[in-house]
């Protein structure tokens, strides 16, 4: 089974992603701040991890690049999500792929699918 990590402040959207990546049978671990999400991913690993950009305690993009300088966790794809970014802005090696809020759940859907593929 797949492990999905979604790094997202906003409860209802946080909650809506762990039901969505649960029905589609993907385990789901999630968190709402970096400085937990920074804590668990030190010791423990995902498949793909699903990031906000803007989060009260830390930035997404900043956070993708630490972990694309770890030689362990450098090869977990990262899809970040915001709804304030130009998507423009991510054209960076540690971002996979970006999704603008608000999403289209089957498109989003998809994408996961393709990075994990």
């Amino acid at each position: 089974m797949k492990r999905i990590f979604v790094v997202e402040d906003d409860l209802g959207i946080r909650e809506l992603l762990e039901y969505l990546l649960m029905s589609q049978e993907y385990a789901v671990k999630t968190f709402p701040t970096a400085g937990e999400f920074q804590n668990c991913i030190s010791h423990e690993s995902a498949d793909l991890i699903l990031m906000d950009v803007m989060l009260p305690d830390g930035n997404g993009l900043e956070m993708c690049r630490d972990l694309s300088k770890d030689p362990q966790r450098k090869k977990i794809p990262v899809m970040l999500m915001s709804a304030h970014a130009d998507q423009s802005l991510f054209d960076e090696n540690c971002v996979k792929d970006f999704i603008a809020k608000p999403f289209d759940v089957d498109d989003l859907l998809t994408r996961i699918r393709g990075q994990l593929s």
